[in-house]
């Protein structure tokens, strides 16, 4: 994932929304857009509205939804990769778009189109406004957004209501943080029909982990990602974390478990990331 400032505590900071704008260092919109797709879900969104041929490039993000070369290594774009790829346009969020960056291609004339990076489901079709809106495609944008949001609205969890809480770990850098209110999980705990019990307990997107913390909010259900749960060595590494072997979740090995880069890069796929939820908790007993 490797989100914000999760140097509140490390990448997580950039999780907080950038603003959404187009920054443009020369280049008006031509016919013809030769696209870099360096922001969460972009690539995605822009197959969906008729511009997947003019994706030249992709960063990692995006590369599991496109054919496109990748131009980065984490966040870090191949400077002289993206330049022999002749861009006109690079859509970047907050994780991938530095002064920096700016600098190093400030003399290719290329339009930067800065794209929020979403927090909740509710963000996802903002995206769709601003991509479309950039590359003169606002019907099919809209249409392809509209389609979206009936899916969501159709979506229905499993009858069920689990309290849920999201940690983010990394235990190679001993990092164990619960997610609050703002963490992105909260959205999608709340899409499932059950109660984020971090999100009630703290209103800070993230705060550390604590066996007092875990007493009072008791959860049944944990919410994690694939490598944080590698990273403190699978459920016998995790019930030896702060308050955790005491839960419910923990005792009866209820562990939601999602990849990294999908859980909380909010786009299109986010359905997915919602269906693998709710079948992993379909095996589940509630609180």
């Amino acid at each position: 994932m490797q989100v914000r400032k999760l140097t509140v505590f490390l990448a997580f900071a950039v999780l907080l929304s950038g603003c959404s704008q187009s920054a443009k260092t020369g280049n008006s919109l031509s016919d013809s857009p030769r696209i870099i797709a360096a922001a969460s879900g972009s690539a995605e969104i822009l197959s969906e509205i008729g511009l997947d041929s003019a994706i030249v490039g992709v960063d990692e993000r995006n590369s599991s939804t496109s054919q496109a070369p990748k131009v980065t290594t984490g966040h870090s774009f191949n400077i002289e990769q993206v330049i022999a790829l002749r861009p006109t346009h690079m859509i970047v969020d907050s994780l991938t778009d530095t002064q920096e960056m700016r600098k190093q291609f400030k003399d290719q004339g290329i339009t930067f189109v800065t794209l929020p990076l979403a927090e909740s489901i509710s963000d996802i079709f903002t995206k769709y406004e601003i991509l479309g809106n950039e590359f003169g495609q606002k019907e099919q944008a809209k249409k392809a957004s509209d389609e979206l949001q009936k899916k969501f609205d159709a979506f229905t969890g499993n009858g069920q209501s689990h309290r849920i809480a999201f940690l983010y770990l990394r235990g190679t850098n001993a990092i164990y943080l619960m997610g609050g209110k703002g963490s992105g999980a909260d959205s999608l705990i709340k899409a499932l029909g059950s109660v984020d019990v971090g999100a009630e307990n703290s209103a800070e997107p993230f705060s550390p982990l604590s066996a007092e913390v875990m007493r009072t909010i008791n959860p049944d259900v944990l919410l994690l990602m694939k490598g944080g749960l590698e990273s403190v060595g699978g459920i016998n590494g995790l019930a030896a974390l702060p308050g955790l072997a005491s839960t419910p979740a923990v005792q009866r090995k209820q562990i939601v478990v999602i990849d990294d880069q999908a859980l909380l890069d909010f786009g299109p796929r986010t359905l997915e990331v919602l269906a693998q939820m709710k079948e992993q908790m379909g095996k589940f007993h509630a609180a």
